[in-house]
């Protein structure tokens, strides 16, 4: 079980991570933006992330880098030849990586957290710039734990626990008992549910690969309600 030491969201925070999510996967809201960022034929990396190249489940190797790239981050050169390359970094990353549960984020234990934990602080040690004290690459971490497991690990970024209201800030324990506390909620999966089927309304002409895993359909529409403005404000 995960000791005392751990952060906890509290429960005005949970409460406030779903009221938030739940705005945030309106089908009003949702669809559209969902439909611009799993559309093949734009440049936003929701077709892509999970599914190109092999993403071997064993290990992590060139194609997740590049699939990370996608998402507006960089992998130090130095990062990617600890990652990809035989020796004591690789073997602990790639250890890390198999010990996983294999269960998704809503059904992991706090046990399983713990092994969340220990790929996630490899993987971040990993990618630390090389000479620059204090490195931290929380992000570019996060979003290579989604890359290999999508069903196990959200993408945290800025952007994402802001709109959540998660604190401390960047602190991935906190983040990850909310993202589990959210995939476990009734009413979050509905409307998960609902927010896919209204990306694929009026999607005619267009060819769209959206994710099957449910958090990664959550995490898109949470950075997209942000980032993407409406179409009717932009030109109101």
């Amino acid at each position: 079980m995960i000791q005392d030491e751990w952060n906890r969201p509290t429960p005005e925070r949970l409460s406030n991570a779903k009221s938030q999510a739940l705005h945030a996967l309106k089908p009003e809201r949702a669809g559209w933006r969902l439909r611009r960022y799993y559309n093949v034929a734009g440049d936003y990396a929701g077709a892509s992330f999970a599914s190109i190249g092999t993403n071997n489940p064993e290990a992590i190797a060139a194609d997740d880098l590049f699939a990370v790239t996608l998402l507006s981050v960089s992998v130090p050169a130095g990062a990617a030849r600890l990652l990809t390359l035989p020796g004591e970094t690789k073997a602990a990353v790639d250890e890390a990586l198999q010990a996983l549960p294999t269960a998704a984020l809503r059904d992991v234990d706090d046990d399983g957290l713990r092994h969340m934990e220990v790929f996630y602080r490899h993987v971040k040690k990993a990618l630390a710039k090389a000479g620059v004290e204090n490195s931290n690459p929380w992000v570019t971490a996060s979003k290579l734990c989604a890359r290999k497991r999508p069903d196990l690990f959200p993408v945290r970024d800025n952007v994402v626990y802001t709109l959540l209201g998660l604190l401390p800030k960047g602190d991935y324990q906190v983040d990850w008992q909310a993202f589990r506390h959210l995939m476990r909620d009734p009413e979050v999966l509905d409307a998960i549910v609902a927010a896919r089927a209204a990306a694929t309304q009026g999607a005619e002409g267009a060819t769209l690969v959206i994710d099957q895993e449910p958090l990664r359909v959550l995490d898109a529409a949470l950075w997209s309600s942000v980032t993407m403005a409406d179409p009717a404000e932009a030109s109101a």
